[in-house]
């Protein structure tokens, strides 16, 4: 009988508020940029650890470096000409946001044990390392497109300095899967979810909303007396 009570009383003091956070412009680059991304670890990986099937693997490689041009030229324009937290503009973190950026970095460490600090788009924490990511999946795009014809540039041996490119993006793609699986189960806002719907989900104290305030009613005495 207490835990129908205890939900009640949730329910209650909270509402769930469904807030439209990203745009079908944005999902698609996303997607785009993690599709890519996974499919040309896959291949690249393939070219330098299966010799039967490098060549193969090599032509879809190239293919998959197409979609990430077109993916990461898409994400360029939104982050000049887009609109709210798809601009780039938005990744550069605030000093408000320290607090924020503190619980999240605890909140990771203790698996979720840690209260989750709420946003409205982007994780304050992952705003910077968005940035670093979308760096270095241009200088990816770019060596390899220059590695075939000039392989060594001023002291640069191009292949290497592709493969780490590639090995930080695998990094930082595995890091980003924990962090928002772990994010969607420990958390309330769906995040998973958002960047196939486009929406996020909110709690919002009912204490706190705006409630209409009562007419005031005023009575004079002498008005009493007279009736």
């Amino acid at each position: 009988m207490l835990l129908p009570l205890f939900l009640f009383g949730v329910l209650m003091s909270e509402q769930i508020r469904r807030v439209a956070v990203w745009s079908g412009w944005m999902r698609l680059a996303h997607w785009s940029l993690a599709g890519s991304a996974l499919f040309l670890l896959t291949t690249g990986w393939l070219i330098g650890h299966a010799p039967a099937l490098a060549a193969d693997a090599a032509e879809l490689h190239y293919l998959g470096a197409s979609l990430l041009v077109f993916a990461l030229g898409l994400r360029a324009f939104l982050g000049f000409f887009g609109r709210g937290a798809e601009r780039f503009e938005y990744l550069l973190p605030r000093r408000s946001e320290i607090d924020a950026i503190r619980a999240s970095l605890l909140f990771y460490l203790s698996l979720g044990k840690s209260p989750l600090p709420s946003w409205f788009a982007h994780n304050p924490l992952w705003k910077p390392l968005y940035l670093v990511l979308f760096v270095a999946l241009v200088l990816l795009a770019l060596s390899g497109w220059l590695m075939p014809d000039m392989p060594v540039i001023g002291r640069l041996y191009l292949p290497r300095v592709h493969g780490w490119l590639a090995n930080a993006v695998a990094i930082f793609t595995a890091v980003h899967l924990f962090s928002v699986i772990l994010q969607d189960i420990r958390g309330q806002n769906a995040d998973i979810s958002a960047m196939v719907s486009g929406s996020r989900y909110f709690s919002v104290d009912r204490e706190g909303l705006v409630k209409p305030e009562p007419p005031k009613v005023s009575i004079k005495l002498d008005d009493i007396g007279k009736r």
